[in-house]
């Protein structure tokens, strides 16, 4: 029986009471599809999407293939999967609508797919969890076991790869009868045994490395066996490529190439499949670089080539930046070793930044607008007959006022139910402006946060890489301090090569020191993230003099990135504050100009501006002012910082002020120099701080310190 025959109301005879061979052949398709891996939609069930497609289907088995045929050459178009997960939740209320539930599983079977694309990890699993909920309720509980099945390619996407372990060792204890395709994929590369070559090739020690990787080979042994066992030769295919794949990664070259040379042998795998080629292009270039330059070579040019590439691709991605990282610490190719490990670094501060966005984004409000929509013309509607009524109403009580003399008591009946319609709408009223405060708060914690996200994703970044490079170093040292006893227990060292370890030594430890000297003043700009609780007393300054001393020591820096500075200043302001915080201040407004506005060797110049605003006001107001009871006004100092630098774009002007925001990500600066100076002038000093720039125009800043001084 297919699984058509028994829920959806598409799948009925005809009125005869027969079911035609169209009929039969249409819902035999169906249950293939439904049974089958549409998230890698081979040619075999693209041909099934059109076949079916031509035996006249009824709107509701047209709904279900259309969300089947959402997945069609999505592998090349991911940027239309947004658009598509918009069409599939359009089917889904559609599908909910007519009471549909296999064509309403399908819809967040698709939206499943799609969103674990996105890498809407929360809502993928809430999607494939709806799927499999709506199969139990069409009787389809082989369908809702594919479903859990299906969300392990959720973990595996999110990187959770202890937790995808778990999951598949529970699913196949379980002992659930399953279709050998999918028992195949619980055990293959996107399951148990995918799991334990990630955690192996990120395993801290050799140790861990091995025992994760044989764990590996275990599993996919199983996965081949059971392929071959059904006569599914692409699977066979992929499991022995899987072997080979972790066979190169443990060193045993010979025994990986005669893994591939069977592969070689069988019947040739859909080359569609996500990840095919460049597994197996991985796979060849890794046995090379373990056996000459230009194999390694290979390796590092394979390695950049994967760089930016989509999420099929990011296994391998990793796979091979592991291998660079782990390899060239073992052969002394540290610079290629530290290379894949800033590479490392800076795509799980990229997949923090993206999994920040993507749950700060407006995709699910994108996608509720409709429905809220639909709502919002449902109750225009209740209010339009509401007032039809009350309208009716009327007309029937001023016609029975023209014929009957009760006039009064049906006025006063009139007034009642007008009043008790009154008390409810405004009791409606009270209710939704409740939820509406409640969402308010909702949001506002939401965003505090994706900013806590933001400053912790930044943190690690910054932190990871110099951390990671002493560590590199200090292993680096241990090595080599080994190899120097042995060589010395065993008197067979070499004057050459105690210069070569000698120099090593000093690499490694240079590795460190630079690491630590990072750590260090980046811990140093973190506490500019908030202000120092020590209690500082202000000081009576020159506020003039404080920032020609500040511009004559920034002749050099200056001088060598080719900026000439102009000052404006009154011969001299004197002021009350914070001298420090001035000129951390200053110091930061520089090196924004110098790293961002002057970049690449571009040339130009800065201008530091002083003025004075309130004094005379206040002091011919005060008199008058004070009669009327009236507080006398502040005088401000204003100090405007221009450059003619590159500006800065219109996207990214909103974001500069928030903690580790940078477009240089890695490379100039960790982004908290502008939001010292907010903390700085907001905060410290009580001032305003506003910002304006466009691109190719320089950048504004402007400081106003509401601050008690004097002028001579």
């Amino acid at each position: 029986m297919t699984s058509g025959a028994r829920s959806d109301p598409q799948d009925e005879p005809t009125s005869d009471g027969h079911i035609t061979p169209g009929a039969a052949e249409l819902a035999r398709l169906l249950h293939d599809l439904r049974q089958s891996q549409i998230e890698w939609p081979a040619e075999q069930l693209r041909d099934d999407l059109q076949r079916a497609g031509t035996y006249h289907p009824s709107p509701v088995q047209a709904l279900e293939l259309e969300a089947y045929g959402l997945l069609q050459g999505i592998g090349r178009e991911p940027a239309s999967a947004l658009q598509r997960l918009r069409r599939a939740r359009e089917l889904q209320q559609l599908a909910m609508t007519l009471k549909a539930p296999l064509a309403e599983a399908a819809a967040w079977r698709v939206m499943h797919t799609l969103e674990s694309l996105l890498q809407m990890f929360p809502a993928s699993l809430h999607s494939a969890g709806m799927a499999a909920s709506l199969y139990l309720q069409a009787g389809e509980e082989d369908m809702a076991q594919l479903m859990t099945v299906q969300r392990n390619s959720v973990l595996f996407h999110a990187e959770m790869y202890e937790e995808l372990g778990a999951s598949c060792r529970q699913l196949l204890e379980e002992g659930t009868p399953l279709p050998p395709a999918f028992r195949h994929r619980i055990l293959g590369g996107a399951g148990a045994a995918g799991a334990a070559f990630s955690l192996g090739i990120r395993a801290p020690d050799d140790e861990a490395f091995e025992r994760h990787l044989e764990d590996s080979i275990r599993l996919h042994r199983e996965a081949l066996a059971l392929a071959e066992a059904h006569g599914l030769d692409a699977l066979a295919s992929v499991s022995l490529t899987n072997m080979a794949i972790v066979e190169a990664t443990r060193g045993h070259a010979a025994l990986s190439r005669a893994l591939m040379e069977e592969v070689r042998s069988r019947p040739e795998v859909d080359p569609m499949r996500p990840g095919w080629k460049e597994w197996q292009r991985y796979c060849a270039v890794l046995v090379r670089a373990q056996q000459d330059e230009d194999g390694w070579q290979a390796l590092m040019d394979t390695a950049r080539d994967y760089m930016g590439q989509g999420l099929n691709r990011v296994a391998v991605r990793d796979a091979c930046l592991y291998a660079v990282k782990r390899l060239g610490r073992r052969c002394g190719r540290m610079d290629d070793a530290l290379w894949a490990s800033e590479r490392l670094n800076e795509l799980q501060q990229a997949s923090y930044r993206k999994l920040a966005h993507t749950l700060s984004d407006t995709v699910d409000a994108v996608l509720e607008r409709p429905h809220l929509m639909h709502e919002r013309e449902a109750l225009a509607q209740r209010g339009s007959d509401l007032e039809n009524s009350l309208a009716q109403r009327n007309a029937e009580l001023s016609d029975t006022l023209a014929r009957l003399q009760a006039e009064i008591a049906i006025r006063q009946a009139t007034e009642v139910a007008l009043q008790k319609a009154h008390d409810e709408l405004e009791a409606q009223v009270r209710q939704r402006s409740a939820q509406l405060e409640q969402a308010m708060r909702t949001l506002m914690q939401h965003e505090k946060q994706l900013a806590l996200s933001r400053m912790v994703a930044g943190m690690a970044h910054e932190m990871n890489t110099p951390l990671d490079n002493a560590r590199m170093g200090a292993s680096l040292i241990g090595e080599r301090a080994r190899q120097l006893r042995l060589r010395l227990a065993g008197q067979t060292l070499r004057r050459s090569e105690l210069d070569d370890l000698l120099v090593q030594l000093d690499g490694g430890s240079d590795l460190i020191d630079r690491g630590l000297a990072r750590v260090a003043q980046l811990v140093q700009r973190f506490k500019t993230l908030g202000l120092s609780d020590e209690p500082q007393e202000r000081s009576e300054m020159d506020l003039c003099a404080l920032i020609r001393q500040s511009a004559s020591s920034w002749r050099q820096a200056l001088l060598e990135a080719g900026v000439d500075l102009r000052l404006d200043l009154p011969g001299r302001c004197v002021y009350r504050g914070y001298p420090q915080d001035i000129q951390q201040v200053l110091q930061q407004l520089l090196e924004n100009s110098l790293l961002h506005g002057f970049r690449d060797g571009r040339q130009g110049t800065i201008w530091i501006d002083l003025s004075v605003e309130g004094l005379e006001e206040t002091t011919l107001a005060a008199p008058g002012a004070q009669a009327r009871g009236e507080p006398p006004a502040v005088p401000t100092v204003q100090i405007c910082w221009r450059d003619d630098g590159v500006g800065i774009a219109g996207e990214h002007l909103p974001r500069v002020l928030e903690p580790f925001y940078t477009t240089q990500m890695g490379r100039t600066g960790v982004g908290l120099g502008l939001t010292s100076v907010h903390k700085l002038v907001v905060e410290r000093m009580s001032g305003e701080l506003t910002l304006q720039s466009q691109p190719g125009q320089g950048t504004v800043v402007r400081m106003r310190l509401p601050m008690p001084f004097q002028e001579g």
